[in-house]
């Protein structure tokens, strides 16, 4: 009497497969679907609030022509304006200038960047606040313009505020 070697041990591997193809199967059924889609491309860009060192939080008009309530004086060393940015910038083109878009380019110190989600958790922009020292802006009235470009396809965002004054 033979015993074939072969049929034993493939007889004890076929429970074990069986187990691992079940796991796998699981696995696959019960884990949530993820794709990775390209960055949402930069539709907009809005400033949403400005403050200084002793001035409180004053909201950023949002409708032309983005001028501040008459009056307002922002005391302090320096100007900080937070941003909404509405799909994904490129950050290393991100400028805050003088006037207009093409006016002198204002030195800035990032404080905060908080991505902004919906309801999947899916990051669909940021909120950016920078800190401007009021040396870079004197104490003349100034607007400032936003300039930020879309990460994928560079194509370029404006966003102004007008009025600003200040007062060391």
């Amino acid at each position: 009497m033979s015993i074939d070697i072969s049929d034993t041990k493939e007889t004890s591997m076929r429970p074990f497969l069986r187990t691992l193809l079940a796991v796998f199967t699981l696995l696959c059924c019960v884990l949530p679907a993820v794709s990775a889609g390209p960055a949402p491309a930069l539709s907009r860009v809005e400033p949403v609030a400005l403050w200084a060192e002793e001035t409180s939080p004053i909201p950023a008009e949002q409708n032309y022509p983005n001028r501040l309530p008459e009056g307002t004086m922002f005391r302090g060393e320096n100007l900080f304006i937070k941003t909404r940015f509405i799909g994904y910038p490129a950050w290393n083109l991100l400028t805050y200038r003088s006037g207009s878009e093409t006016g002198r380019m204002l030195d800035y110190r990032e404080v905060e960047r908080t991505p902004l989600t919906d309801g999947t958790r899916t990051i669909i922009g940021y909120e950016q606040v920078v800190r401007i020292p009021f040396a870079e802006l004197g104490t003349a009235e100034i607007d400032i313009c936003i300039a930020a470009f879309d990460a994928g396809s560079g194509m370029p965002r404006y966003a102004y505020v007008r009025g600003i004054r200040t007062k060391k």
